[in-house]
């Protein structure tokens, strides 16, 4: 019984761990839809995000920020999606999330700004009542 159930974790379990979680995240919410065009996946991402379905909404931005990275909303699924992980108690995947919006080179960025807020807000420098 046990050579049975170390073959199960061979052959399918431990393959999934270790796909990088592309097999899993698509196995762990069933319910994502597909969509037409990256403005559609965009625009579901940020509607589960402002509902408040954090894990959803991860999914969604994650599936977005891979297959749409040279889109003009890049930075701010990216933002988005650190948001989703501090809300959801990660600051420290939310912190390199929020590191890879920020560009020194743009001086009056909106997403660098909010970003960098963000951040003083997981050190604790600003109240979390400071919303946008």
């Amino acid at each position: 019984m046990r050579v049975r159930s170390f073959l199960i974790f061979v052959l399918i379990v431990f393959p999934l761990m270790t796909s990088g979680g592309c097999i899993a995240l698509e196995t762990i919410d069933e319910d994502v839809p597909r969509f037409k065009t990256p403005t559609e996946l965009y625009n579901t991402a940020l509607e589960r995000h402002d509902r408040g379905q954090y894990a959803k909404a991860m999914v969604l931005f994650h599936q977005y920020i891979n297959q749409y990275p040279d889109s003009k909303l890049f930075k701010v699924a990216l933002y988005y999606l650190g948001h989703c992980y501090q809300m959801s108690g990660d600051d420290k995947e939310a912190e390199v999330l929020y590191q890879r919006v920020i560009d020194p080179s743009l001086e009056n960025d909106f997403w660098t700004g909010m970003a960098l807020k963000r951040l003083r807000q997981i050190k604790g420098e600003i109240d979390e009542s400071d919303e946008e």
